[in-house]
């Protein structure tokens, strides 16, 4: 009986815990957009090229792996739909199986994987060692906002940047597929641009953007709150970036599984009730 008195009260602890941690992450969220008010009087233009950099730094040193990597889903995804659906005669099914498995599915997710590897670690391991270096102290000295100058320009950054590399890989990967369907069924640009058209439904892009816009913003908050939580130990910044890493990645995943599920259930009603019933 013991022994289950301490697993019931581990899973409590663990509940309470996420819900701290997600409350935190809100409330860092909201320290962040709010100092773009409180120090609107210090000027944006120090803010402005932090944005600019985060945006370079995330975003336009990322393109060659994003690019190769969307290529690679693109032919992938037009192999397996011609194997599936046929050919020509498929073009309206191989349309909705492109635009699902690449836009609405794997361009945001594994462009966040590549933000993950590259960025959120990054982040973490400069704000934690400014952290030991007390610089953070020295910005408050000054007088500059440390979530103003080091986590909003980074957050809003980072999420500018998702969004560029999201669509680029939507666009390369959907470029790579028409060309792997001209050389497996030779299939014309207007029926595969067309098919790809007509099959993408506006709650598609409503998915593609909520999986940018929270799955974005949560990973940056992340990395930024475990950044800013080191303390004066060189020791903790290698903890830090390794929790900034694994919790933004637990997070994406859980943001594009209840936004693909949602999505799901909102395009098939009656199937799932009449199933469940």
């Amino acid at each position: 009986m013991t022994w289950a008195v301490r697993a019931v009260d581990e899973v409590g602890a663990r509940v309470l815990g996420l819900f701290r941690y997600g409350w935190i992450l809100l409330a860092f969220f909201y320290l962040s957009v709010k100092m773009l008010w409180v120090g609107r009087n210090l000027g944006h233009r120090d803010f402005l090229r932090q944005v600019l950099l985060q945006v370079y730094f995330t975003a336009v040193q990322a393109i060659g792996p994003v690019v190769v990597l969307a290529l690679g889903v693109g032919v992938l995804a037009i192999v397996q739909g011609v194997h599936g659906v046929g050919s020509l005669s498929g073009a309206e099914e191989l349309g909705r199986t492109v635009t699902v498995v690449v836009m609405r599915e794997l361009a945001p997710f594994l462009t966040g994987i590549v933000v993950i590897s590259r960025s959120v670690t990054a982040i973490s391991v400069e704000l934690g060692i400014m952290r030991v270096q007390r610089e953070v102290e020295a910005l408050e000295v000054m007088g500059i906002p440390p979530i103003r100058h080091l986590v909003t320009p980074r957050v809003f950054g980072g999420l500018l940047a998702v969004f560029g590399l999201s669509v680029l890989f939507a666009a390369v990967a959907l470029l790579g597929g028409f060309v792997m369907a001209q050389i497996l069924v030779n299939l014309p640009a207007s029926v595969f641009f067309g098919s790809v058209l007509t099959a993408t439904a506006p709650v598609d892009l409503l998915a593609f953007s909520a999986k940018i816009l929270v799955g974005g913003t949560g990973i940056f908050l992340i990395a930024c709150y475990h950044g800013m939580d080191v303390g004066g130990s060189p020791t903790e910044v290698p903890v830090a970036v390794s929790r900034a890493a694994l919790n933004a990645l637990f997070f994406l995943v859980a943001v594009h599984a209840v936004v693909s599920v949602a999505t799901f259930l909102h395009l098939a009603p009656a199937g799932v009730l009449g199933g469940m019933l």
